[in-house]
């Protein structure tokens, strides 16, 4: 909402193990024109009514909306939420990803931008998660995602918290964080991100089978279609 309003304070990505990284705001809001192919590549997928989850302020929502797609867009935060409808989104709802109130096969497409294919947490989570998708959502219908490939750096400080994840028995981009804006710390979460083979592989025991990969250095698009 700050940002919104102007204010182009950074936030902190706080992990568990100390390290600490500047987070710019900017790229939430920014326009088609600015966003990398992998996303464009993978809505040209979309199809039919769509839910995206974890719509921050509905960039993506927006640009479906001017293609004249009927978008639901959800998130947990209210202020996110408030943002997107400020924005122009005309459908946004606060409502946190497990506890999506809408009737069986409601959708044709479901979004999972930005990492939160792994919002859940973890991969028992995310199994739920694709369960309560295939439930909500149409005959063939698609799920699209983004997300980081964490097997992609060379960062000393990324590959040694790979080997504490080893070490604690956890997914290799399984990581605990918070966020801190102005002084303020939300609460510690945890956000799985996973490599495109393992993305696929966590999808195998649901009906979400791999339609189109699109790949762009540590970040990639997977498009999956319901079986």
């Amino acid at each position: 909402m700050a940002f919104h309003r102007g204010d182009r304070t950074p936030c902190k990505i706080h992990r568990d193990d100390g390290y600490v990284q500047e987070h710019d705001l900017a790229p939430y809001f920014q326009e088609y024109q600015s966003w990398p192919d992998y996303e464009k590549k993978a809505l040209d997928y979309v199809k039919g009514r769509v839910l995206d989850i974890g719509c921050g302020p509905g960039r993506h929502s927006l640009y479906l909306q001017q293609k004249n797609f009927e978008v639901v867009a959800v998130d947990a935060s209210p202020l996110a939420v408030e943002v997107a409808r400020l924005r122009g989104v005309t459908n946004s709802r606060a409502t946190p990803a497990f506890h999506l109130d809408f009737p069986p096969r409601s959708f044709d497409t479901v979004l999972l931008m930005g990492n939160n294919f792994g919002i859940a947490g973890n991969i028992e989570g995310t199994k739920k998660l694709l369960n309560l998708l295939d439930e909500l959502t149409m005959r063939n219908a698609r799920l699209i995602t983004t997300c980081r490939n964490p097997l992609q750096t060379n960062k000393p400080e990324h590959l040694a918290y790979h080997d504490l994840n080893r070490r604690r028995g956890r997914p290799t981009g399984q990581v605990t964080i918070r966020i801190e804006y102005k002084g303020q710390l939300g609460d510690w979460f945890d956000l799985l991100m996973v490599e495109p083979e393992a993305m696929a592989e966590i999808c195998a025991d649901s009906h979400w089978g791999v339609e189109a990969l699109f790949e762009s250095e540590d970040m990639y698009s997977s498009v999956f279609r319901k079986q």
